[in-house]
């Protein structure tokens, strides 16, 4: 009884020992196939497959956005657009129906997105105007949409303020995807350094 006791014992240490050895083979393995796929690079870094360089400009002024509600709560135009020093001043002044004036903080809108139920149609109109450089990192996705604006001089001032917002812009530096990578979720860019 004992002798079987003690070889069932050794049996579970045998067993054991062979599922920690297939477990370290296994970890090894993997190892090695993360250490070959670095070989070649200059500072071990992860690469995105045939990944290109592009540059990234994010503004450094502010904007106020100043609309008026043509419909109750989800109609808006923007009448002017005017470039600030403190982005983080960045405001939508909003003219209501009743006559009343609303002045909305960019960044609390950003981070609060409930606060501004009243408001639901005025964020959609900021992302297609110069304020989307509040909410967005890269000014590439700034484009004022023309029928967002109440007219031609309205629309025509945002266009050419975008230059300004340009110029003044920081730019860095992030890897995204080649052309030979793109597929599904082609769109989004990755960032490799720089926040």
């Amino acid at each position: 009884m004992f002798e079987l006791i003690k070889s069932s014992k050794m049996n579970k240490k045998i067993i054991s020992g062979l599922a920690l050895t297939k477990k370290m083979t296994l970890a090894a393995a993997i190892a090695a196939a993360i250490t070959l796929q670095s070989c070649g690079e200059k500072d071990g870094s992860p690469r995105i497959k045939d990944a290109q360089e592009e540059t990234v400009y994010e503004s450094t002024q502010g904007v106020i956005t100043e609309v008026e509600e043509i419909e109750p709560g989800n109609d808006y135009k923007i009448i002017d657009e005017r470039l600030i020093d403190e982005k983080d001043k960045s405001i939508a002044i909003v003219h209501t129906l009743e006559g009343t004036v609303d002045t909305l903080s960019l960044r609390k809108m950003k981070e609060d997105k409930s606060s501004y139920s009243n408001h639901s149609g005025l964020r959609s109109i900021l992302y297609y105007s110069l304020a989307a450089s509040y909410f967005n990192r890269s000014l590439r996705n700034v484009t004022p949409n023309q029928s967002n604006y109440k007219n031609a001089t309205a629309y025509n001032k945002s266009s050419s303020l975008k230059n300004d917002l340009k110029s003044t812009a920081t730019s860095r530096r992030v890897s995204v995807p080649g052309r030979s990578s793109r597929g599904y979720g082609s769109g989004k860019s990755f960032r490799s350094f720089g926040g």
